[in-house]
């Protein structure tokens, strides 16, 4: 997924808006993502452990007049390690890869690289969503290109084949193990979006084991 909407913040936001799609493919989906929403008052500890009372890792968002965005104070220091499922500060988003969830303890991927993880406080601005709340949520899916799959009538590999010609351009109904049930949004039906077919009810896988097989885009 790569989105980019303000060209005087692209430098700080090409860095992060990344689901790692293309690169990644060992790293743990885990069972969801946690949000951060943040503000320019917002301040995020990381920790190796939730007994620990010193954090490892601190970052400070504010309001950055000269990019007309939030920002991260300190950020190219951060970005050696801060390399989560999506920052794109413009839209404010703040997403990781959630592996874990203990009393009131996210554990989260925070380097979508290396798969290096860190504990962050469950608290009034960090939500879990699990997969398929948050893949319902986006504005458009769409097949990696280089992980050919077919369109399949129901969820599994002997089913019989939907055909589809055009870009894709999907939303997600439903999602069943490794499967996601997709249909064409109404903002495409016409093709604006560069499909040629329009799909009511459809199904692709969306991982493979900790492959993600679709690309996700959190707005047009």
């Amino acid at each position: 997924m790569l989105d980019f909407k303000k060209p005087n913040s692209f430098m700080i936001n090409l860095i992060f808006l990344l689901t790692y799609t293309l690169t990644v493919g060992q790293v743990d989906l885990g069972t969801g993502v946690v949000s951060i929403h943040f503000d320019d008052k917002t301040v995020v500890n990381f920790f190796d452990s939730p007994i620990d009372l010193i954090p490892k890792k601190t970052l400070q968002f504010f309001e950055d007049k000269s990019i007309k965005s939030w920002n991260i104070r300190d950020i190219e220091e951060h970005k050696t390690w801060l390399k989560p499922e999506v920052l794109w500060l413009d839209y404010s988003s703040f997403v990781f890869r959630c592996v874990n969830i203990k009393d009131d303890w996210f554990e989260v991927i925070v380097n979508n690289e290396d798969g290096s993880k860190y504990w962050i406080n469950r608290n009034n601005i960090t939500e879990y969503k699990t997969w398929e709340t948050y893949l319902k949520e986006m504005f458009s899916i769409a097949r990696l290109s280089n992980k050919t799959q077919n369109i399949r009538r129901l969820p599994n590999d002997n089913s019989e084949i939907d055909e589809y010609k055009g870009r894709d351009c999907f939303q997600v109904k439903s999602m069943r193990g490794d499967w996601i049930e997709i249909f064409t949004p109404d903002y495409s039906k016409d093709g604006s979006y560069g499909n040629e077919t329009n799909i009511s009810s459809g199904w692709i896988k969306w991982k493979s084991g900790n492959d993600l097989l679709i690309e996700y885009h959190i707005t047009s």
